[in-house]
């Protein structure tokens, strides 16, 4: 069982209901803290839900890491782990990520079972959280919260800033969900 094994039955199996929602965007790999780090499944809805997978070819190293930059950006996450991972990373993700635990049946079919319930995330960084806009985005939601004049020329890493100071958290939080739905390409601007 390998890492696109796994992904594949996340997709067809968790997230089914997601990928019909026309108000929920289902991402792959989506870059987080600068690319420090990459969300192996995002789900974009009422929340920024992050879906960490661990198939049985995997190991756990950079999992510690992950949960760090993971805290800073998402809403809520999901571990789905191989049954030969999950007492280790049981012991390395926060009480409030879910844990899914995946095993390949005899006629290599995959098994999902559900272990834990994944909780909200009450420490968000504003500043994490905004990284994720792209420049045009952040002047956007600048002009809309009345602090656009004097920003149009700034380069993006001041822009972040700005953002997340001058923001609520959790209206920023919603705010980004939102652009990131609206966007109509993925490329980096």
């Amino acid at each position: 069982m390998n890492d696109l094994d796994v992904r594949n039955a996340v997709h067809k199996k968790l997230l089914k209901k997601h990928h019909t929602d026309p108000d929920t965007l289902v991402l792959d790999e989506l870059g987080i803290c600068l690319g420090a780090c990459r969300v192996d499944i995002a789900v974009v809805n009422g929340s920024l839900h992050g879906y960490e997978l661990k198939s049985a070819k995997d190991n756990l190293d950079r999992l510690p890491n992950q949960v760090k930059h993971y805290a800073a950006v998402m809403d809520k996450v999901t571990l789905v782990v191989s049954d030969n991972h999950y007492q280790e990373a049981k012991k390395l993700v926060p009480d409030w990520w879910g844990l899914k635990v995946v095993t390949q049946g005899a006629r290599g079919g995959i098994h999902i079972a559900h272990e834990r319930t994944e909780k909200t995330n009450r420490h968000i960084d504003p500043l994490s959280v905004s990284q994720l806009l792209w420049k045009e985005e952040c002047l956007t939601l600048l002009d809309k919260w009345d602090s656009l004049k004097g920003n149009k020329s700034k380069p993006r890493f001041k822009l972040w800033e700005i953002v997340s100071e001058r923001i609520p958290a959790e209206e920023l939080r919603t705010e980004v969900r939102l652009q990131l739905k609206q966007r109509t390409t993925w490329r980096l601007s």
